[in-house]
């Protein structure tokens, strides 16, 4: 998620956007379509995922002459998002992450989607993330695709260089050791965008030792145990500063866009991020010979941290609801998941749908052997909001303004404490 820009700026943007495509200001027949046809806004927050949705709204708007969707992509989407959402004008049709997303989850919870418990494409969705996409009993999303995290790896360097998949973490650590002292980059590290800072310690380096997080979650809403208290988060969160020492230096002033780049050009032998970075890698070096492997674990019992990527909503506002259901009736078609997961290197939510992913293969044998942990619990937007804001931190010395893990958890908890309600409310006690 990307740092919230100022208000002006967003309202500005929203404006424009609502100006284009609107629910309320295009959504009837006679709204702004010279031709008769309902005109439905499909608003989309992955960004490296609108060539592949412009194929399935052509798809679609080619299927049938009744209903054009035009998909709006702008920057800082999710931020547009939330200030539309203010304003009371959603688009017609929404792309949300899954339950493991704290807006997503407080989209559900503030009414803002539109129940969707009785569409047919539910009965395809895969028996395993069902109970990932219900919220109180009702569903409000349509799953299209899962993501997993890991660490890519330039294979051809690593052949050159003689080197092999590490499968615990000193093999990792001992691994980037010897790559530094060669004089070369064994990672790229993004922080300028706090976000990947966060997936780095959540999914590749927790999530891929712990599994699913909803249980540490709860015990902390419960006050069962604490961030700084629990096995593994300070743990895992001092990896994420000591593997730091093997990455580009002055890793705050590298973005995620320069990362993809550098390292589809060969400056690292390798990048943490989740397989939703594969596209633009490839992208930006098509003849890219890449791997990807788990964060490996302390013992080699290594998981994958998974995550629900790319839901369909609709506006509960939306003047055109059965119009907008048939779109995302067809987007969740087997042919049309198909060709998402194709473009987008991703795992299939709907039944039938092969992943296709060869450079993740490792990966997506592991998850086909029973190792994938799908994560489908969401902090309380504070504390999620908290982690972002202030993660950046903990690899800055103290000296400069930084701060140690101890304050940082430690602040997570009293935060999660502040807002243990929320969780509870939506989870249960």
């Amino acid at each position: 998620m990307k740092k919230k820009r100022v208000l002006a700026v967003v309202m500005a943007v929203t404006m424009l956007a609502g100006m284009a495509t609107g629910c309320s200001s295009a959504g009837g027949e006679d709204k702004g379509s010279s031709s008769g046809k309902i005109e439905l806004e499909f608003f989309t927050q992955k960004r490296e995922a609108s060539e592949t949705f412009d194929k399935i709204v052509e798809e679609f708007n080619n299927s049938q002459d009744e209903i054009i969707v035009t998909q709006n992509i702008v920057p800082d989407a999710t931020s547009v998002l939330m200030s539309r959402a203010a304003t009371g004008d959603l688009p017609d049709i929404i792309q949300v992450g899954g339950m493991q997303d704290s807006n997503t989850m407080q989209f559900m919870k503030e009414g803002h989607f539109l129940e969707l418990t009785d569409m047919e494409c539910l009965d395809n969705v895969v028996d395993e993330y069902k109970d990932a996409i219900t919220f109180q009993g009702k569903n409000y999303v349509v799953p299209i695709s899962a993501n997993f995290s890991g660490v890519f790896y330039n294979k051809d360097m690593f052949e050159e260089a003689g080197y092999e998949v590490p499968t615990t973490y000193d093999e990792l650590i001992d691994l980037a050791k010897d790559i530094q002292s060669k004089g070369e980059v064994p990672f790229l590290f993004p922080d300028k965008d706090a976000w990947t800072i966060v997936q780095c310690w959540e999914d590749n380096i927790d999530g891929s030792a712990r599994g699913d997080r909803s249980q540490v979650y709860a015990d902390i809403a419960n006050g069962a145990t604490t961030f700084e208290d629990d096995a593994l988060f300070p743990e895992t969160l001092q990896k994420v500063i000591d593997i730091r020492q093997y990455g580009q230096g002055d890793t705050l002033s590298l973005g995620y866009d320069q990362a993809i780049s550098d390292f589809a050009t060969g400056k690292s032998y390798m990048f943490m991020q989740g397989v939703w970075a594969l596209p633009s890698i490839k992208s930006a070096n098509p003849d890219m010979n890449i791997g990807m492997f788990s964060f490996p674990s302390n013992d080699g019992d290594t998981k994958v941290s998974m995550g629900i990527d790319v839901n369909l909503a609709i506006s509960a506002d939306c003047e055109n609801a059965d119009a907008a259901k048939e779109f995302v009736e067809f987007a969740a078609s087997k042919e049309m998941v198909q060709l998402y997961v194709d473009n987008d290197y991703s795992v299939p939510c709907m039944k039938d749908v092969t992943a296709n992913i060869p450079e993740a293969e490792m990966i997506v044998n592991m998850i086909n052997e029973g190792k994938g942990a799908l994560q489908s619990t969401a902090l309380p937007k504070a504390v999620a909001d908290e982690r972002q804001n202030t993660i950046q931190k903990v690899l800055v010395p103290a000296e400069d303004g930084g701060e140690d893990i101890s304050t940082f958890l430690e602040n997570l908890t009293k935060v999660f404490q502040e807002n243990k309600d929320e969780f509870l409310e939506l989870y249960g006690e």
